[in-house]
């Protein structure tokens, strides 16, 4: 008798011992199924800026070809505001299953953490997924403004204290930073504006509201003249305004200008689905005529993946920080 309760129980036991492992199996069959199939559903992008600016424009020629790489749809959805935060906010406390994504930039990842505006850890709070493109930028004034080269904004700026004006996408942002480090070396005063992103101060430059702007978004109107653009900042000529000098020719030391618009998930999305979005991206990266969307709008395509790009982000997080201290710029 109590031979059989013991075969029993161990036959009841191995029942059992079989049926968790058929669960097991069929759980890891079932998830990689899944990650097999993405993307079976919309994809959202959520842009941490307003419509209409550079981060807007990125987000929005990178997701009409994941569209076409993936075979569905691809949303792109604006959260301004904050420098970036909020979007980046909201993203950071979604599903990290590959369907929601954040297209920003470097200020939101690496300057407006230093601000106290941000309540998050770009190193741990997202999955890096991919840079896109790296940003061109030209210092461009209002045609009222008396001056046609960098030289003469100097001495008129020094002769004119407190007169003029620059706009940004907002404080924190990658602009503010480049444009006070430039008045800070050439020691000139110019009230800062900010704005809740790029377009809408670039129509306030087009009215004449302000004055100045160093930003990717004004390299339209200076090619058809509505602004004059004074220089480049960065090591090489633009293509488009072969005429226009870098900071260098023009005489002045050259700028550290970082800035880049990347893709970002929250903390956590699989490395199967890291895969399927990457690999879609070095496909695009590879088109021309993909590539040249961003080059013909001022942007140099730059695609970079996940491992080196988040080390990017981190170097540039330390960069601004000290950029941040040594211009002795206030937490908001």
């Amino acid at each position: 008798m109590t031979n059989r309760k013991a075969i029993d129980w161990l036959s009841v036991r191995s029942r059992g011992l079989a049926i968790g492992l058929l669960c097991a199996l069929f759980m890891t069959v079932a998830s990689q199924t899944a990650l097999a199939d993405y993307p079976e559903n919309p994809i959202r992008i959520i842009v941490s800026y307003p419509a209409g600016g550079t981060g807007d424009l990125v987000a929005r020629l990178t997701a009409d070809g994941l569209a076409k790489k993936l075979g569905v749809n691809v949303v792109v959805e604006n959260r301004g505001g904050a420098s970036g935060a909020i979007g980046t906010t909201a993203v950071m406390a979604m599903e990290p299953d590959g369907y929601n994504l954040l297209a920003t930039a470097t200020s939101t990842m690496s300057i407006v953490p230093h601000l106290g505006s941000a309540n998050y850890d770009p190193a741990t709070d997202f999955t890096t997924i991919a840079k896109i493109v790296d940003s061109r930028r030209v210092l461009a004034v209002h045609p009222s403004v008396p001056v046609d080269s960098i030289e003469e904004l100097i001495a008129y700026a020094r002769e004119n204290p407190n007169l003029m004006n620059y706009g940004s996408p907002g404080m924190g942002s990658t602009v503010q930073m480049i444009t006070e480090l430039f008045l800070q070396n050439n020691d000139i005063d110019v009230t800062h504006i900010p704005f809740s992103g790029a377009a809408p101060a670039v129509t306030d430059l087009l009215a004449g509201r302000i004055h100045m702007m160093i930003d990717t978004a004004v390299i339209p109107y200076v090619e058809s003249g509505d602004l004059k653009g004074l220089a480049v900042l960065g090591d090489q000529r633009l293509a488009e305004l072969p005429d226009l000098p870098t900071l260098e020719e023009a005489g002045l030391p050259a700028m550290n200008t970082h800035g880049w618009n990347g893709l970002f998930a929250p903390a956590g999305v699989p490395d199967d689905v890291l895969a399927v979005l990457q690999s879609a991206l070095e496909e695009l990266f590879q088109e021309e005529d993909f590539r040249n969307g961003f080059i013909e709008r001022g942007l140099d395509p730059a695609f970079t993946g996940s491992e080196a790009f988040a080390a990017e982000v981190q170097d540039d997080y330390r960069f601004f920080g000290q950029v941040i201290e040594d211009l002795n710029l206030q937490p908001n």
